[in-house]
């Protein structure tokens, strides 16, 4: 269900923010993952362009968000850029961003929050984080988890000035939804026991995109789907949790972009897969922001009409995604893992 039948598959960002920028105008809004080529730079260019007054951009490499946002402003000079070094993939360092900008008097409150930034499919072998935790689940969902709230206070302020529903967290997924559930079993893919039916993954759907047979060990398809999961089922209980309050969460499937990540991934891909990649791979960046832009800023969009987005409109993800006993059940596992690593 699409709430502007004049938006479809190959709507832009732009676009979008020109429709919605009575929404965007004044806002401040943080985005995860703003780097070059990528969908967080057209997701921060199209919130600029709509007239967002402060974007919070973060990103690991300080002098790659600094140019971009430097090229950024000066195409929209309006809009101010805050700059923020943050590795989603190190609970204390997400701790130390998210005090960094609750430390800042001069921003009083975040009307938008989009966690844009993600591990893509990685390597053959598990990698993990500084905390020990398996690299997509920690940086594409724990990271953001950690960081949203403790940036409630933020939201929170916001919600008191504006519209019921006019702040809001965006979650940026992926129809990878589709290949696994969460793993409650095993979520660090330690691949040691057998998992319950419900967790273990869609390999129909694995072998129909990329010809994978069935493992028990571990494969970086299954751990980005899981991650991807994640992200949705955040948003299913941000909305349980805090809409009453007038924050809204959604979560999206942006499309096959052909972003800098995308690219590499093709590149990187196995022979018999590059074709599937070839095929996936045909939306610009700027038509890869656009959902998320969407989900942020239109004023028809409520939880009681959906939580799931793609291709600007509304979209049925896989069951598992939007699961909220699920959506409960990964609240509590991820903040006692937080607890356990951090010690608190």
């Amino acid at each position: 269900m699409a709430t502007n039948a004049s938006f479809d598959a190959k709507t832009g960002g732009l676009e979008v923010a020109d429709t919605y920028s009575a929404q965007i105008s004044g806002k401040t809004v943080l985005i995860t993952g703003v780097s070059p080529g990528g969908i967080g730079e057209a997701t921060a260019r199209a919130f600029a362009r709509g007239g967002a007054s402060l974007i919070i951009a973060t990103g690991r490499s300080k002098s790659r968000v600094e140019d971009l946002t430097k090229k950024i402003h000066a195409e929209y000079p309006s809009t101010k850029f805050r700059n923020l070094v943050l590795d989603l993939a190190s609970l204390k360092d997400v701790r130390r961003a998210a005090n960094e900008i609750l430390d800042d008097s001069s921003i009083d409150k975040i009307d938008i929050l989009v966690t844009n930034a993600g591990s893509q499919f990685g390597n053959a072998e598990r990698e993990l984080t500084v905390d020990g935790i398996e690299t997509h689940f920690g940086a594409n969902h724990l990271g953001h988890f950690f960081l949203v709230k403790l940036l409630l206070p933020r939201l929170r302020a916001a919600a008191k000035v504006n519209p019921p529903g006019a702040t809001r967290v965006i979650s940026v997924s992926s129809e990878a939804t589709s290949f696994s559930p969460v793993r409650f079993s095993d979520w660090n893919f330690d691949c040691d026991k057998e998992l319950p039916d419900d967790e273990k993954p869609n390999w129909s759907v694995l072998y129909q995109y990329f010809k994978m047979a069935e493992t028990s060990k571990f494969d970086p398809y299954v751990a980005y789907g899981q991650s991807k999961t994640a992200n949705a089922l955040l948003a299913v209980q941000l909305n349980k949790l805090f809409s009453e309050e007038g924050i809204y969460s959604f979560s999206i499937h942006p499309g096959g972009v052909r972003s800098t990540a995308g690219i590499n991934a093709l590149e990187n891909a196995p022979e018999d897969q590059k074709a599937t990649f070839e095929q996936i791979l045909w939306k610009s960046i700027d038509q890869g922001s656009s959902t998320t832009l969407v989900a942020a800023s239109d004023p028809e969009l409520s939880p009681e009409k959906g939580v799931w987005l793609a291709d600007n409109k509304f979209a049925e993800p896989a069951e598992w995604a939007v699961d909220e006993k699920k959506a409960e059940r990964l609240w509590k596992l991820s903040e006692d893992i937080i607890a356990e690593k951090l010690g608190h």
